[in-house]
């Protein structure tokens, strides 16, 4: 097996209901480098493959798909079963959420370092693709250099590290002061991620090898394209990829999935005029004919009064 890195600079992280097919694809379109899967469950693998065909229904390019478990055992057959649908698999240790973490697992796991190496030399015996594993410091207080000792000798080909203790959930500011560089793997660091600068800057505090992107991919997608080009994009550029968003929805998912759409919504108009009020209107929408014609009417608006080149401020600033 090849010497593993990052598939590039930044990249979109995991996120339960929101880095689906759609999403992800939205995303590498505005320059997002790689991406994971949502998490899915070593245990619904085991039982149902189909899960993993909604989710991950081919091998999507610099892809990698996320396992959450407990049980050593169950994740390494998983990965097995699915490393054909992945560039690489990565283990979910960072999960805070009470109903993985009562399961044992996600950020369960960094309670127990004799399971988690366990775990990731299981995984890495039965797979022949790269072994990631996403963490958290420690579940109660900083435990990084215990936790990634542990993971570096049983093998993990790279570790992406949330400055943040799993109690802490998404509160307080995310640790970036951790100097990743330490270790003799492979490293990308997230956390409190929205800005150009925010990732420039975790990146040279940290000293890792990438970024991931989660709230802040979430709340402007198109961050990816202003940290590689230095470009905002026009307000055409933005409604029209919104629409494509809606498209592929419905495409990957079925008429009955336009609700997706509005944990979006708040993301695409950030900074235009009359953003909230439209916002409260698209909750109540039924229907993709209904949410595509919301759009359009919309953004449609701005393209009638000003130069399409006019392009949502980094401040948030009206339009």
């Amino acid at each position: 097996m090849e010497e593993f890195s990052y598939p590039g600079v930044v990249g979109l992280a995991p996120m339960a209901g929101i880095s689906d097919r759609s999403f992800r694809t939205i995303c590498r379109l505005w320059g997002a480098q790689f991406s994971f899967s949502e998490m899915i469950s070593a245990e619904s693998v085991l039982l149902d493959i189909d899960v993993v065909d909604e989710m991950l229904p081919f091998e999507e390019e610099n892809t990698a798909v996320q396992l959450y478990g407990s049980d050593p055992k169950k994740l390494a057959l998983a990965a097995k079963k699915v490393q054909n649908r992945a560039s690489w698999i990565d283990l979910n240790a960072a999960c805070p959420v009470k109903k993985v973490v009562k399961k044992n697992a996600g950020a369960a796991l960094l309670k127990d370092l004799e399971r988690l190496k366990d775990t990731v030399s299981a995984m890495k015996n039965a797979c022949e693709k790269p072994i990631t594993v996403k963490i958290r410091i420690g579940f109660e207080k900083n435990e990084l250099e215990k936790i990634m000792d542990v993971l570096v000798s049983a093998g993990a080909d790279g570790v992406e590290v949330h400055g943040r203790t799993a109690v802490q959930m998404y509160s307080g500011k995310a640790q970036w002061n951790l100097n990743l560089e330490r270790w003799n793997v492979p490293t990308a660091i997230s956390g409190d991620l929205y800005t150009v600068e925010d990732i420039r800057r975790a990146l040279e505090i940290s000293k890792a090898n990438a970024a991931l992107l989660a709230r802040g991919a979430l709340r402007k997608p198109w961050i990816f394209q202003e940290f590689f080009h230095a470009k905002t994009p026009s307000v055409e550029q933005i409604r029209n990829m919104f629409l494509l968003h809606a498209k592929l929805l419905k495409e990957h998912e079925g008429e009955k999935s336009f609700y997706k759409l509005r944990q979006f919504v708040a993301g695409y108009t950030h900074g235009f005029f009359g953003a909230r009020e439209f916002r409260e209107r698209f909750m109540k929408l039924e229907g993709f004919d209904a949410v595509e014609s919301a759009i359009l009417e919309f953004f449609n608006r701005f393209l009638m009064n000003v130069s399409e080149n006019i392009v949502v401020k980094e401040d948030g600033a009206k339009v």
